[in-house]
């Protein structure tokens, strides 16, 4: 860990700039912590934020903006490729996706590839770290990233075009157009991106082979205020994408994958009297063909369709007590090349308790009853404390049991699935620090993680990988989020950061889980003033184990990757933009998968405009 000592030094600096500059305002926007209103942990978790300023701001993959934005750590086989999270230190199917509060994570592998993700869709990504079942369901063991089509009432016709292109012919259009009323709210958005990915690699004479991608994306949300007392809500969204997966070795075979994602919700919302009712009704569908040689038409597929109920009623007892209800109902429909059709029925209650002892202490206590009959009917549970120590410091604690499901492939993989896993078990522990001040906050949070019945695929006495349940695993650290704002005059300073310290180990072995960094450092730094605004981020990752005996001879180093973006405003109305970023502006060599080498130096130029 040649940079950990770089890193500590880092942060104590970083330290010294948050504390010399504590009566400052936000700018960019780049990070706000709030109390999310969610059906567990509501109040003793903390949730990030990132809003349509960051969204515009970064790439437009969702790899790229949690990358520079968030505690979560990416493995990334090359630029635009399979995009794998690790959040506070546990797997990829161990982070739940949710679209609008529906979980989207694929049934098929248990998790989101985040580079199938388009940003540009949304204007609004909620992340919160640490375990969530209870109101997300199976997955939300290390954290969840809510992705949210938010509509907002009475603001007339508003559009939007930005346009960007850069080196590796890069290119990315997005439209979208708003329409609001003191009734109705419509948003539609459309976007279209894609590369020629073929970049050099810096300590090599050769490029990057086979790595084409490019995907369109559609959003669709209407609102409607019914009455006084009803809200009607319609999510759509379709994801279409075609990618060629990047070669290792100049004389490998070449490969392409497709995929088609859709999604529909129907959300209604009602008040009558002390109650507030919430039902939801969706559908998805996920959808792939993947060609194991570029020039035959053979493929291999997977296809499942899902059918989602939920339904939540809260009773407001008194102003200071709340008892929550509500009933989840899953059904998949799956089938594919090695997968006979088999269909999924999942179910689960839940219940919540909620009190303001006093104007400065609250708690809660949260269950949820899974029942289903193919991993048996585990209890969930989470409760918490929040405490107003005084007007610059929050304390909150939550504890939690966490769970998650065997996926499509675990269970009926033709000849290899094993019916009779069990379902991962998560019981965690943390402890918040929230200290705010006028225009600066700082969050610092500790805990814990013992995670067991791990889910792997293992080789058994033949060499023949099949899925088991393996070992336990015991995770701890400590992270923290910063942000502190500046005005002066027309002059604005910003400054926000994150760091985390993660040991991620196998309880049998002692050793620390491969692609798991002990520390994660993102910083942003952001002016503005009149017209002009631009920013600096920077990203630290720590070296990582790439085999599970942690021997020296197989670690990845350390990287350190910085960007520099600029903009300018034009018009009378300031409603057109124009800017340009140096992506990796350093031209660090560095690579987040082994041999799998990310792009040195590239210029991105874009256009935003609003009419």
């Amino acid at each position: 860990m040649r940079n950990s000592i770089y890193i500590l030094i880092f942060c104590m600096c970083f330290g010294r700039i948050t504390y010399a500059q504590t009566d400052s305002i936000t700018v960019l926007d780049a990070v706000n912590l709030v109390a999310y209103r969610m059906k567990d942990s509501l109040y003793t978790t903390n949730v990030s934020v990132l809003k349509d300023s960051v969204l515009r701001q970064n790439q437009a993959s969702l790899t790229n903006l949690l990358n520079y934005n968030s505690l979560v750590y990416f493995k990334e086989n090359g630029l635009g490729m399979v995009s794998s999270p690790s959040f506070r230190g546990t797997t990829a199917s161990q982070t739940a996706v949710l679209w609008n509060g529906i979980s989207i994570n694929s049934q098929t592998t248990g998790q989101t590839d985040f580079n199938t993700i388009n940003t540009r869709g949304y204007n609004k990504i909620e992340i919160k770290p640490g375990g969530s079942s209870v109101a997300d369901g199976s997955g939300a063991i290390g954290g969840s990233i809510n992705l949210v089509n938010e509509l907002i009432y009475n603001t007339g016709l508003k559009n939007e075009l930005f346009v960007n292109y850069g080196d590796f012919n890069t290119y990315g259009v997005n439209y979208q157009t708003k329409y609001a009323s003191k009734k109705l709210s419509l948003l539609l958005g459309i976007s279209k991106i894609g590369s020629n990915n073929d970049y050099p690699y810096l300590e090599a004479n050769r490029e990057n082979k086979n790595g084409q991608y490019q995907n369109t994306n559609v959003s669709f949300a209407v609102g409607t205020k019914l009455n006084a007392k009803n809200i009607l809500n319609i999510y759509a969204n379709i994801y279409k994408g075609r990618r060629n997966f990047s070669v290792p070795t100049p004389n490998a075979l070449k490969t392409k994958y497709f995929d088609f994602n859709s999604r529909s919700l129907v959300e209604w919302k009602s008040v009558f009297g002390k109650f507030k009712s919430n039902l939801k009704v969706a559908t998805t569908t996920e959808e792939y063909r993947y060609f194991a040689n570029i020039d035959s038409d053979f493929y291999t597929f997977g296809k499942v369709e899902s059918l989602i109920l939920k339904y939540g009623l809260d009773y407001s007892i008194t102003n200071k007590m709340l008892v929550s209800m509500g009933v989840n109902y899953t059904e998949n429909h799956g089938r594919g090349s090695d997968i006979d059709k088999e269909v999924r029925h999942l179910s689960a209650a839940l219940i919540s308790f909620k009190q303001a002892v006093s104007k400065s202490i609250l708690y809660e206590i949260n269950l949820r009853q899974e029942a289903n009959q193919d991993y048996g009917k585990p209890l969930l549970y989470s409760a918490g404390v929040r405490i107003d120590v005084s007007d610059f410091y929050q304390l909150k604690l939550n504890t939690s049991k966490n769970f998650r499901i065997p996926t499509y492939n675990d269970l009926y993989w033709q000849g290899l699935g094993n019916i009779n896993l069990k379902p991962e078990e998560s019981y965690q522990g943390e402890i918040s620090n929230n200290f705010h001040v006028k225009n600066a906050s700082l969050l610092v949070t500790g805990y814990y993680n013992s995670v067991k019945n791990l889910l792997q695929w293992v080789p058994d006495t033949f060499g023949v990988f099949r899925p088991e349940n393996t070992y336990k695993v015991g995770i701890y650290g400590v992270e923290s989020v910063l942000t502190l704002n500046k005005k002066i005059n027309q002059h604005h300073f910003s400054l926000s950061g994150t760091y985390a310290y993660t040991v991620s180990e196998n309880k049998e072995t002692g050793k620390q889980l491969i692609y798991v960094p002990f520390h994660k450092l993102t910083t942003s730094f952001g002016y503005g003033y009149k017209n002009f605004s631009a920013y600096y981020q920077y990203l630290n990752n720590d070296e990582v184990f790439t085999t599970t005996d942690n021997v020296t001879e197989h670690i990845l180093d350390s990287y350190m990757v910085a960007n520099l973006g600029a903009e300018y405003t034009l018009g009378k109305q300031q409603k057109y933009k124009i800017g340009a970023q140096v992506l990796n502006f350093w031209n660090e060599s560095y690579e987040s998968v082994l041999n799998r080498p990310m792009p040195g130096r590239n210029y991105n130029f874009y256009i935003n405009l609003n009419f």
